[in-house]
């Protein structure tokens, strides 16, 4: 192998290491985990003003009277 080969195939390499080769996310799967996180943090708000405002629903939650 000549100098210039060895040198030029070195630099391909550095370069194939410093980035990826694969990804394995995409904005389907962006948009689902967005959606999700979302959607748990309106549930978890939800959650928690019912328990805050409705006496029912604390004596559920917590298992002592309002």
């Amino acid at each position: 192998m000549t100098e210039s080969n060895a040198k030029d195939s070195q630099a391909t390499n550095e370069a194939s290491e410093g980035q990826p080769q694969w990804d394995y996310t995409s904005n389907k799967q962006n948009l689902f985990t967005g959606g999700l996180v979302v959607g748990g943090n309106l549930l978890l708000i939800i959650i928690y003003l019912l328990y805050r405002s409705v006496p029912a629903v604390h004596t559920f939650i917590s298992g002592k009277p309002a």
